[in-house]
């Protein structure tokens, strides 16, 4: 290559003696070119290593096939389990997902989506850090491209939202605690200022209610954010002259923190306690006999955030306005070894 350095579009023409306009109605796939040609040319661009930039494809076709994700923190393992679910059927419909990490930092959230907005994207997934920053709604609504929120939904912002009812997640565990013959029922939480711990949290109490039973607030634990914090607060609640029989984790990184504590009280479940927890740890089917779990269906939030992200870039294309409201999805319960019969205790 006469320059030394990548492949050139002209260098295309020349090896394969044809006008730099053929080359270019080859690879884009335009205008009529036979197929004697279009092989030339493709030989020419493949023996050369030639690929055009995808900037300036984008700026032919309209779209980068690029897509922007969001995601509140990594950590999470229902966080990993959704972008992973994301990027497959995003990768089967020609797309690359460039994933960004806001890691639970507001101002980290703003400069990624920075970032984001820079790389002209046709689209994003949004999964918001729980704290705010300053301007964020706005931030968010100024994007030039669709964009839609997963599991966690902002306030005041009208874009279209994916997520399960987190009501009914709490109704299917506290359901099955009743079921069981139990009545002191624990929940360990993070705040309830929080739409999704207030609803799951909810759903626990109406359906305790419509049970003829109540709640016992004393048992409500909240405002919890690390393992250590819900292995803590579950010293705390058995350590208790009348423990509960039962205990609701609202999320998995709860659930470690309980773990951790029932293990270093020696504790056994359901022999001492029956628990149900939010969320599906990967390892959660093979401990002691598995733990109950009320699973979020990350297949099915992947493929309804895909959908409203295309159907929204199709849309753009021939000046339909984006789309909004909230896609819910159901949890499902799925029973193992850790919950059981109230004992005599």
């Amino acid at each position: 290559m006469a320059s030394g350095g990548a492949p050139t579009i002209k260098e295309v023409a020349k090896l394969a003696d044809v006008s730099v306009g053929t080359v270019s109605k080859v690879l884009n796939g335009t205008g009529s070119i036979s197929a004697v040609v279009r092989k030339r040319v493709e030989d020419a661009a493949q023996s050369l290593g030639y690929a055009p930039h995808p900037s300036a494809r984008s700026l032919r076709s309209g779209d980068t096939k690029m897509l922007g994700l969001l995601v509140a923190d990594l950590s999470n393992p229902f966080f990993l389990q959704l972008v992973e679910a994301i990027e497959q059927r995003a990768s089967a419909k020609g797309y690359s997902v460039l994933l960004y990490n806001s890691n639970e930092e507001p101002l980290r959230e703003k400069r990624n989506l920075q970032a984001l907005a820079a790389q002209r994207v046709d689209g994003v997934f949004v999964i918001p850090t729980f704290d705010p920053w300053p301007g964020r709604v706005v931030a968010f609504s100024a994007l030039p491209c669709p964009i839609v929120q997963l599991d966690r939904i902002l306030e005041g912002f009208d874009a279209p939202s994916v997520a399960i009812d987190n009501r009914m997640a709490g109704r299917l565990a506290a359901q099955h605690f009743i079921d069981l013959g139990h009545r002191r029922i624990a929940a360990l939480t993070g705040s309830t200022e929080y739409q999704i711990a207030r609803h799951r949290v909810e759903g626990l109490r109406t359906t305790m209610a419509a049970n003829g039973l109540s709640f016992d607030e004393t048992l409500l634990v909240q405002k919890l954010h690390t393992i250590d914090d819900a292995a803590a607060a579950t010293f705390d609640v058995m350590g208790r002259k009348n423990p509960p029989t039962a205990i609701f984790s609202g999320n998995n990184h709860l659930t470690l923190g309980l773990l951790k504590g029932l293990s270093e009280l020696e504790l056994s479940m359901p022999d001492d306690v029956s628990i149900a927890v939010i969320d599906e740890l990967p390892w959660a089917g093979m401990l002691a006999g598995g733990i109950t779990t009320v699973v979020q269906p990350c297949g099915a939030l992947a493929d309804a955030a895909l959908a409203s992200i295309l159907g929204d870039i199709a849309g753009s294309k021939v000046g339909e306005p984006r789309t909004s409201g909230a896609t819910i999805l159901q949890p499902d319960l799925k029973v193992r070894r850790s919950t059981g019969p109230v004992g005599n205790r």
